[in-house]
């Protein structure tokens, strides 16, 4: 059996948002500085910076979308 005391730590939860929302923010930053690097090199205006931008959101929501599965199985009794 888990130690209940160890479910409730507030700390636990504060770590597991600031752990999703530094993911999503540096997929994010990460694909809009491709974009724009692509961008300068193939020109286009700003497609490729919406491509990056779109594509470092996916790729963060996939990540925080197992940051989430991981958590809820640590819980699972």
């Amino acid at each position: 059996m888990k130690d209940r005391k160890s479910d409730e730590n507030p700390w636990r939860g504060a770590a597991i948002v600031s752990a999703m929302g530094a993911d999503l923010a540096v997929c994010v930053g990460a694909g809009y500085w491709i974009g724009s690097k692509l961008d300068d090199r193939f020109g286009g205006g700003q497609l490729w910076t919406l491509v990056g931008l779109m594509a470092g959101l996916v790729i963060g929501g996939v990540g925080v979308f197992f940051l989430i599965r991981l958590f809820a199985e640590d819980n699972h009794d």
